[in-house]
């Protein structure tokens, strides 16, 4: 994600991973990819070595192999390169790679707040928000990589860019995230139908489970399982159905 650099190393080429290579390409030189899970890796296939040597890696995993690959790449990151995340929670991943990953490379959390399905609706991601967590990254690099996600009149891909604290991130995310999604999830077990006489409330209802009809069950994990505030949400959220049935029934 350094502007001006010369290779992109993409860790995972799952939807995001994908999403990321298309946007990211026209910008660097080169882009390897890694994947054990898939041969399609339109043909920028790399072993594991060459991908974490790059200028730029770029971990799309999922945050239960945070750990592993991260052990795996440690030894051939090169000094002075720059490692980011894209996970949807920050306190976990961020504890892993400063944990694990040498002192001589740059470190960097992500939260793109878009995914595969948002670029098809809208045919960009531009106007998309992105949350950037600094970690362990330099003035300059990080002045690169704000010019190459947000500055769209000079060629970047005109994120909307937003600075959080790890655990700030997630205390918004447990609301933003895990509370939608599991709400999402919920409808679509339920089975709401699409119906000729639905409001506007009960359309922007439907609207969430349509938002996770494309979603892995790793993104689900990641979203319910690794973020620390996720379970008090949910827990608040029932109390607080709770409390207004209560109020139905007296």
């Amino acid at each position: 994600m350094k502007r001006d650099a010369s290779s992109l190393g993409v860790l995972g080429f799952g939807a995001f991973g994908r999403l990321l290579v298309a946007e990211l390409s026209p910008h660097v030189d080169r882009v390897l990819v890694h994947d054990p899970a898939t041969t399609d890796l339109g043909g920028r296939v790399a072993a594991i070595e060459d991908v974490a040597g790059c200028d730029v890696v770029v971990l799309a995993v999922p945050v239960r192999a945070m750990e592993d690959v991260c052990v795996a790449i440690a030894p051939h990151v090169r000094p002075g390169a720059l490692v980011a995340d894209v996970a949807s929670v920050k306190l976990l991943p961020v504890e892993v790679m400063e944990r694990v990953l040498p002192g001589h490379c740059e470190i960097l959390g992500t939260h793109p707040l878009f995914g595969p399905q948002t670029r098809a609706e809208f045919g960009t991601v531009r106007g998309q928000g992105c949350v950037l967590c600094p970690v362990r990254v330099g003035d300059e690099t990080l002045m690169r990589v704000r010019g190459l996600l947000g500055d769209e009149h000079d060629g970047g891909l005109g994120l909307r860019l937003i600075d959080r604290p790890p655990d700030e991130h997630d205390r918004e995310m447990a609301l933003v995230q895990v509370l939608t999604h599991w709400i999402g999830h919920a409808g679509r077990e339920m089975g709401w139908p699409e119906l000729e006489t639905a409001t506007v409330a009960y359309t922007r209802l439907m609207q969430l489970t349509h938002n996770v009809e494309h979603d892995s069950e790793a993104l689900f994990e990641t979203i319910q399982r690794f973020n620390p505030h996720a379970a008090s949400a949910r827990e608040r959220f029932v109390a607080a159905l709770h409390a207004v049935g209560r109020r139905i029934e007296g």
